[in-house]
């Protein structure tokens, strides 16, 4: 029977294995640098050199690793052996780093399309990447789309990355009239209202020039040529074309170009850009069933540009707005005074059209000014003016409807969701829903008629819809700019009714 206890014997035997001392194995430096033939003979070679000694006692030939191959030698201490380990290891990560996106190559994108890689060009690039697409749209599926969508399209074709870096140039220049404007204790701007002068903004401007002009010929090489297969890079292009048209408004040109024959050198508003900008309807309609689908999808669709205002009382006299809490002044003043200023232009509309003799005689102070019954009735279009107060009204009319809601639906500041519910109420559409003749309106040969002037005056009400959207660079400063002008030139029509139309968008402004 066992009890569970070790015998004398094991407790002995266990005492003597534990008093005998234990083998330790010599220490010894393991080194791959000996030669070729000793390792073939699988024998430990001394190193030396150029021979060792195993193969001089025996007569072979003796060769070693070449030394770019190769580790410390034995004949240096463990320290500096440890030291080189850790040089060549980091060595090998400090190389330079590889790019496995699909598509690029050892030459960047940069360096395709600028030819060589120009410092010029790389920091536009970055420009754009870090700051520009963060600030072109308020939604943040829209921002990733020009973070990322439309940079990895411009990638493949070499006019838009013309017109990337263009509308990227377009950003900084805009940022530079704003600091200059800022600072009013520069000397050397003072009595400008641009801030141009350096020699340096002049060559920015000029690579900015060089990259739009390439970006358009490219453009209009492409739209010659569009398919199902290229329309969502022409669309990219349309974008990139709109926005630096926008952004023009907002940034003051080195020479501004002023009206043939006006005294003064009298600055007309911006007309231009609203034929690019149609261009774009044009790209959308025929290719709507390829571009709904593509990348670039939620840059067509917005979520209240629908008729989902037709619901409201236009006839309230003071409707109650919840989001004005937590608006600026301007949304404030817009909302006040929108369904007044609507109904006074289709007052003026209706009465200048039946009535051309109504509209007050000009001022014989503006000579080149006229106001001329016969000319105006001949100049107007009452469709034109009927259909654009219409299309206005549906822009207003959005505007009020999104200030309705009682509640934001983002986990954002509520004054940045009302920007965003303002974009996704399209109001940058517009410009695309007016007709081609009242377009033509607004073009002054020489001469700014009562009919002209208001063609002009509607326009204004038009920039009022931008001037709300506050945190878009290249919407909100350019749209006040214009609305200035067209405020000057309607007062030098000496037109009371045309004047008294001008006076709320300047409210809005804050500018009376």
């Amino acid at each position: 029977m066992s009890t569970g206890l070790p015998s004398p014997a094991a407790l002995e035997m266990a005492n003597a294995l534990r008093e005998a001392p234990r083998r330790h194995r010599a220490p010894h430096a393991k080194s791959r640098n000996g030669c070729y033939t000793c390792k073939q003979r699988r024998v430990k070679c001394d190193e030396v050199r150029p021979s060792c000694g195993a193969c001089s006692s025996r007569g072979d030939p003796c060769t070693f690793p070449t030394p770019a191959t190769g580790f410390p030698t034995l004949s240096e201490n463990a320290r500096t052996r440890r030291k080189d380990r850790r040089h060549v290891r980091a060595s090998y990560f400090l190389q330079p780093l590889e790019f496995h996106q699909s598509g690029l190559s050892a030459r960047s994108a940069l360096a395709q399309h600028c030819g060589t890689i120009d410092l010029a060009c790389m920091s536009l690039l970055t420009r754009f990447l870090l700051h520009t697409s963060r600030t072109m749209n308020l939604h943040p599926k829209r921002i990733m789309v020009w973070q990322r969508v439309i940079p990895e399209i411009a990638r493949k074709r070499e006019y838009l990355m013309h017109l990337l870096l263009a509308l990227a140039g377009s950003h900084a220049r805009y940022e530079y009239h704003v600091s200059e404007l800022a600072d009013s204790t520069s000397a050397s701007y003072q009595g400008s209202d641009c801030g141009v002068g350096d020699f340096s903004t002049d060559r920015d401007l000029h690579c900015i020039v060089k990259h739009h002009q390439k970006g358009l010929e490219g453009f209009r090489e492409a739209l010659g040529q569009i398919s199902s297969r290229t329309a969502e890079e022409v669309f990219c292009g349309s974008i990139l074309i709109t926005a630096f048209a926008f952004g023009s408004l907002s940034i003051c040109d080195p020479d501004p170009s002023t009206e043939p024959g006006s005294d003064n050198g009298y600055e007309l508003p911006s007309t231009g850009w609203l034929h690019l900008c149609r261009g774009l309807v044009g790209v959308v309609s025929e290719h709507w069933a390829t571009l709904k689908l593509g990348s670039l999808r939620c840059m067509l669709f917005y979520e209240y540009a629908n008729d989902d205002w037709r619901s409201l009382d236009s006839l309230v006299p003071s409707p109650v707005y919840p989001r004005l809490a937590h608006a600026s002044r301007t949304v404030s003043m817009f909302a006040q005074g929108a369904s007044r200023a609507l109904t006074m232009l289709h007052t003026f509309a209706t009465a200048f059209s039946s009535s051309p003799a109504a509209s007050p005689a000009t001022s014989s102070s503006v000579s080149h000014f006229t106001s001329d019954s016969q000319s105006d009735t001949a100049g107007a279009s009452d469709t034109d003016y009927s259909n654009a107060i219409e299309t206005l009204e549906e822009m207003y009319m959005r505007i009020l409807y999104v200030l309705q809601f009682t509640k934001s639906g983002r986990d954002r500041p509520a004054s940045r969701d009302l920007q965003i519910d303002l974009e996704d109420a399209a109001l940058t559409s517009w410009p695309q829903m007016l007709s081609s003749s009242f377009i033509v309106s607004l073009t002054s040969k020489g001469q700014l008629e009562a009919a002209s002037g208001f063609s002009f005056t509607i326009l204004a009400h038009f920039y009022l819809t931008f001037v709300l959207l506050e945190d878009l660079w290249y919407l909100n400063r350019g749209a006040r700019k214009e609305i200035k002008k067209i405020d000057r030139l309607v007062s030098r029509l000496n037109n009371s009714t045309l004047s008294t139309l001008m006076q709320w968008p300047t409210a809005v402004l804050g500018e009376s």
